[in-house]
């Protein structure tokens, strides 16, 4: 029996194992669907963020070149005079706080900057931004031009726009290049709008890229405080003389945490059902179990009275069965029990059951009713198969029995009844058989004992077999 109930244990952890496996397995991939299916989603509205702004950026760039362009074409129409610079300088500086400085470098001539003091030539953080804007400004077709970032040597970062001066030439019929106007705009302020704000509010991880890479390791503009991954949203912006790139990555999206994320919650639901499982088949093997002690008789590990009425009564059901209820009593059980003491009768009982057991069919049922008494219920076999069978289980009951070295004879005495010929009814069935057994012991009673009317269960009291039936006889 310990071995049996250590199958089950081992089917219990097996199944509840198993159930935490394609539960794990099951979530794992759900999640796997939805964060496919969010993350998706998310790079989708990151992509339209990203677009978004850099649009916005052109239109931020294309301003910043708006009042250098503006003040390109009076040094155009002046050429030689520059009393004009230091007024409309202080102009558009009053209208855009934004400015750090303008400068009009004409060619030829000494470079004039506002406000006093600001000079891009001397400055060194702007000096190698300023050459280079002014070596493509003189080599170019007069379009303006954009660099971000550059990096005052006071450590502000900025944007520097220029506009170069071109004049077309009659007699060389050629544009000739008068100088620049180029002024520097601070950041972040430069390119902040409603748009950059509407993204910082939606806790994406961003980073805008500007055009002076060579200037400038990573050539960033502007960034959040998290590291925006490689797979992130990226949008190019089209600014005067070059592109800047948006890059957008939401930091609450499923790309950044649903894989772990989703790991742990397949894990939970499969340990929480797996257990459920655990627990489940558990309480169910109890109650098994429970019932197994319930419907058995102690001592001999056969059927009690209260499973043989539970089988017949399923078994008078079925309409189209036939099976035969063979009552049986062992010979001479009380003198055995007088001359050798119980623990003899005890272990007898035992021999004798297990004897009768190896000749019934698997289908066939065994159980203990009294002291000396079992019923054997032989299924789906003829009356001649049946004759057959009873015998072979009385000649193999009376072999000697040897306990303890110790050769003990024992007999059965047996009497049957058939279903549904005799009765269709349990109790009927129980005491047609008993009758008949008593008639061939010589015993004549009216019926036969009522084996299964409702009372205490003897066969499940303490491993003996004392029990009342026996108690007068000799």
């Amino acid at each position: 029996m310990a071995k049996k109930g250590a199958n089950k244990g081992i089917n219990k952890w097996l199944l509840s194992i198993t159930v935490f496996v394609l539960v794990t397995v099951v979530c794992w991939a759900g999640i796997t669907v939805i964060d496919q299916y969010t993350s998706q989603e998310s790079m989708e509205k990151a992509q339209n963020a990203a677009t978004k702004y850099s649009l916005r950026l052109e239109v931020v760039a294309q301003d910043m070149v708006t009042d250098t362009s503006r003040m390109a074409d009076v040094a155009r129409q002046q050429r030689t005079n520059d009393g004009w610079f230091m007024s409309a300088a202080q102009s558009v500086v009053k209208q855009n706080g934004k400015i750090i400085g303008i400068q009009y470098s004409p060619a030829g001539r000494a470079p004039i900057a506002y406000p006093n003091g600001f000079s891009l030539g001397a400055d060194s953080g702007l000096a190698p931004a300023f050459a280079k804007l002014q070596d493509t400004a003189i080599s170019g077709d007069g379009t303006p031009l954009v660099m971000s970032p550059v990096k005052l040597q006071s450590g502000t970062e900025g944007v520097l726009a220029m506009s170069p001066v071109f004049a077309y030439n009659n007699r060389t019929q050629h544009f000739d290049y008068l100088g620049n106007v180029a002024l520097v705009m601070k950041l972040p302020e430069a390119i902040e709008d409603d748009a950059l704000k509407e993204i910082q509010a939606a806790g994406y991880l961003y980073s805008v890229y500007g055009n002076n890479s060579s200037l400038e390791k990573d050539g960033v503009i502007i960034h959040s405080e998290g590291e925006v991954p490689d797979n992130a949203a990226a949008a190019s912006a089209r600014v005067p003389g070059g592109h800047w790139m948006v890059k957008l990555a939401p930091t609450d999206s499923w790309g950044q945490t649903g894989q772990s994320m989703g790991l742990i919650a397949s894990l939970i639901a499969g340990a929480v059902l797996g257990g459920l499982t655990l627990w489940g088949l558990t309480i169910r093997q109890q109650r098994a179990e429970n019932r197994r002690l319930l419907m058995t008789d102690q001592l001999t590990q056969t059927g009690n009275k209260r499973a043989l009425k539970e089988a017949l009564a399923g078994m008078c059901h079925q309409l189209k069965a036939h099976f035969v209820v063979a009552c049986m009593d062992i010979q001479n059980l009380k003198r055995v029990n007088k001359a050798y003491g119980m623990d003899t009768g005890d272990r007898i009982l035992q021999e004798v059951a297990n004897r009768i057991q190896d000749c019934l069919k698997e289908d066939d049922k065994l159980f203990r009713l009294g002291e000396d008494s079992f019923v054997a219920v032989i299924d789906n076999e003829s009356l001649e198969g049946v004759s057959r069978r009873l015998n072979e289980i009385k000649e193999k009951v009376a072999r000697v029995i040897n306990v303890d070295g110790i050769p003990i004879n024992v007999a059965l005495d047996v009497g049957c009844s058939a279903f549904p010929m005799d009765s269709r009814q349990p109790n009927e069935l129980v005491k047609i058989a008993d009758q008949r057994m008593n008639v061939k012991k010589g015993i004549v009673v009216p019926e036969g004992t009522d084996w299964l009317a409702d009372g205490p269960e003897p066969a499940n009291e303490p491993e003996t077999n004392r029990t009342v039936k026996n108690s007068g006889e000799e």
